[in-house]
């Protein structure tokens, strides 16, 4: 879309609604007619509606305060209030024009006419879905679109088998039989298909087809039942039409029960449906729908067994899940796809259970090599690599082995929430976090895990309430999910600066699963909240928890830190490897250490190691390293080396002003104060003190950092301080409580 000559990207359903209001400028539209009529029987929460009246307003350079251009009327609607003036659309140039406004005129939005302008209205749309696919780089192949946008003739849903075999404990083999079919139909780029997660909400279903096609947003659907017994297999299948709710096509396969004879019924199937929704296959499609992974079918099982355990998304489910998993490969040792999955869970395994980083790495590269020689245009090989390079800290080989995932299987919505993760970790580009979380939900509307990270990209983005209304609605669904617990500890961290309330998810969390790294956090608000021994406790456990962890010495150097011994401390953060996933937060303590103990020369040392770009006269600085050329230019400076000090203090002061929420660079360690005292520059560090305390963050390491001594004199600062003493006054108190009432979650034993 085109305001004032400039170039606005917006989603589809952003466009839509700007239309929608501006055909509608003269009465109030209600929020249920802007669903009905935009979102088309999808279910949406009130969430995604308001997120996209603020995307739309931000398009047309309007906003929540200003309202000068959408107004809302609250608890009714919104309504298009700006001046019409004539249309500009045309087909040669495909563009939405805004005229400039002064200061003190009303807004001019120029809009429309459907019924004269309807071939112009395709061309734009058409153009923002261009400019949807091309968000990231001319060479990436991969098309980010809104579902309400997919071709509906070539969609389909393929609810779960009905297990029609006499054992209950065959419901793994039926479930693994749908879970390969999916797959199988997922890599046929022209089809539209809905993943595992979302179409297991419908096992059991009373709905009929046409609901499910509408929720769904699809045009067919695949129903089905897997019988075996002795040794035989049967599988029957009908494909529906969700519009009319007849059947288009049906078929029994009865055949000898092996490995080969399953994979031969999935080909058939996925090709069948091809056929009837007119879908040509290309060579790579046919090669990989005939592909047999293995023939071995005690192999095949135990491969269904891991993904069953894999789906309860918690660390005990992984460790089955790899038990599964090294016996499928033990069987047979030419299972490509298994040796894929097996990688990428054993990288899980330093966050799910705090495995050493080097052995988890060593056996994730040694298993890549493997299936690599065995199939090289493996989806899962690359989403494996992807994960494995993203853990490694080299992005670009990240980033290129997710979009090769993508590529290959076109409706992995995993892929696109992987990818959307590797966005969000290096903190770059939140939005297109968000265009491809979008994506991966078109793909998988009905899985929890998408939302999820949907809320976290929304926590670094600042839209805590809408964050918060997707965690709250999950929870209250699924009150035991331990991730969507610790995701509202953030933002009641982050966005409320309620740090008992924090904690108190945070304790429900590692409760329902015990993971390493939220030990540790659990240590971290303890001690901003100045509760110095629980802390030292926490971090004490989780060294007895996960002692390979990689945030081990991490750990290690805050108790020595939190104790005054700064020679211990320096030792042990010495030893932090430079991925670790907390960033280069470690290595600023490391500095302070090194300053209190006069062991500057090592630890400069340590930095020309694992930074040497930060010493060459052409460095970049960005989010990734803006922390360790701080504390670099802190240590030079203290050496005199003041030229290349203050250029590192510029460049890391430039990242730091730009805002990151809910993560290591937000607020809480308030960086533009600490960079604004590096420099001398006084005055500006009061103010941005101020702005921190306005935000309303507080913590005893705000109150009593010695870094602020150059301050201590200003009223200013003595009221600030006093604010912050109060507030955590208030949560000392609550934390009390909380204690009293036998709330806090206690330290476990560890056998």
């Amino acid at each position: 879309m085109r305001v004032n000559t400039e170039v606005q990207l917006v989603e589809p359903h952003v466009f839509d609604l700007i239309l929608y209001l501006i055909e509608h400028r003269g009465r109030l539209v209600s929020r249920d007619e802007l669903f009905k009529n935009l979102w088309s029987g999808r279910e949406v929460c009130d969430a995604t509606l308001s997120n996209t009246i603020k995307c739309a307003r931000a398009a047309i350079g309007d906003d929540g305060e200003q309202q000068a251009i959408i107004r809302t009327t609250r608890g009714r609607g919104y309504q298009f209030i700006a001046e019409i003036k004539g249309t500009s659309i045309g087909a040669n140039n495909s563009t939405i024009s805004k005229p400039s406004a002064s200061p003190t005129s009303s807004p001019i939005f120029t809009a429309l006419s459907t019924k004269r302008h309807l071939i112009s209205l395709l061309a734009v749309t058409l153009l923002l879905i261009f400019i949807m696919s091309e968000i990231w780089s001319p060479a990436s192949e991969i098309t980010v679109s809104n579902a309400a946008n997919d071709n509906k003739q070539k969609s389909i849903a393929v609810l779960p088998f009905r297990n029609l075999s006499e054992l209950e404990k065959d419901v793994f083999f039926t479930e693994g039989v749908h879970d390969d079919l999916l797959v199988h139909i997922s890599k046929i780029s022209a089809i539209k298909s809905i993943s595992r997660s979302s179409v297991m909400t419908y096992h059991n279903s009373s709905k009929n087809m046409q609901t499910i096609g509408k929720e769904l947003n699809v045009s067919t659907i695949l129903q089905g039942s897997v019988q075996r017994a002795a040794d035989q297999i049967r599988i029957n299948v009908h494909l529906v039409n969700t519009l009319t709710n007849e059947n288009i096509w049906a078929e029994s396969y009865t055949r000898i029960l092996t490995a080969k004879n399953i994979f031969d019924i999935q080909e058939e199937i996925a090709k069948n449906i091809a056929i009837e929704l007119e879908t040509a296959l290309s060579p790579k499609e046919l090669a990989y729908i005939e592909k047999l992974p293995t023939q071995n079918l005690s192999a095949l099982e135990a491969y269904f067994r891991a993904k069953e355990s894999s789906r309860k998304n918690n660390s005990d489910g992984y460790q089955q899940a790899i038990i599964h998993l090294e016996h499928a490969v033990k069987l047979d040792p030419n299972f490509s796809t298994a040796y894929a999955l097996l990688a990428n869970f054993q990288v899980g395994q330093i966050y799910w259970l705090g495995l050493s980083p080097k052995e988890q790495i060593a056996k994730a590269k040694a298993l890549i090599a493997i299936t690599m020689k065995l199939d090289s245009n493996s989806s899962e090989l690359y989403l494996a690599i992807g994960w494995l390079k993203r853990y490694e800290q080299d992005f670009s080989a990240a980033d290129a082995a997710f979009k090769t995932a993508i590529k290959l299987s076109p409706n992995n919505a995993e892929a696109y929430a992987a990818y959307a993760g590797l966005y969000m970790s290096t903190l770059k580009n939140s939005p297109q976090a968000i265009s491809l979380l979008l994506k991966a939900a078109s793909l998988s509307p009905k899985d929890d895990n998408l939302p999820i990270e949907l809320a976290q990209a929304f926590i670094y983005v600042g839209r805590f309430d809408e964050a918060k209304s997707i965690i709250e609605d999950i929870i209250a669904r699924k009150p035991n999910f331990s991730i969507a617990h610790r995701k509202l500890s953030f933002i009641k961290y982050f966005a409320e600066h309620n740090i008992t309330g924090s904690l108190r998810s945070l304790y429900k969390s590692v409760e329902l699963d015990p993971v390493p790294f939220y030990f540790m956090v659990l240590g971290f608000n303890h001690a901003s909240i100045g509760d110095k021994k629980q802390a030292i406790a926490w971090f004490n456990y989780t060294l007895q928890l996960a002692p390979e962890f990689e945030g081990a010495n991490y750990c290690q150097g805050l108790i020595h830190t939190l104790n005054g011994d700064y020679n211990a401390a320096v030792d042990s953060y010495l030893k932090i490897p430079k991925i670790f996933e907390m960033g280069h937060v470690p290595m600023y303590y490391l500095m302070k250490a090194s300053i209190q103990t006069q062991r500057l020369a090592e630890v400069m040392e340590h930095f020309q190691i694992n930074f040497p770009e930060l010493f060459q006269a052409e460095f970049k600085v960005d989010t990734t390293n803006f922390i360790a050329a701080l504390a670099l230019g802190r240590l030079l400076k203290q050496k005199g080396e003041t030229v290349q000090a203050n250029r590192l203090f510029k460049a890391s002061l430039q990242v730091a002003k730009k805002r990151i929420h809910g993560s290591w660079t937000d607020n809480q360690y308030n960086w533009v104060v600490k960079i604004h005292l590096a420099m001398g520059n006084k005055e500006a560090a009061l103010k941005a003190f101020a702005d921190v305390v306005e935000e309303g963050w507080f913590s005893e390491e705000l109150i009593n950092d010695d870094e602020y001594h150059v301050l201590r004199d200003e009223p200013l600062f003595q009221q600030l301080q006093q604010t912050m003493k109060h507030r955590l006054k208030l949560e000392q108190e609550k934390l009390s409580k909380m204690r009293i009432n036998g709330e806090l979650y206690s330290i476990p034993t560890i056998l």
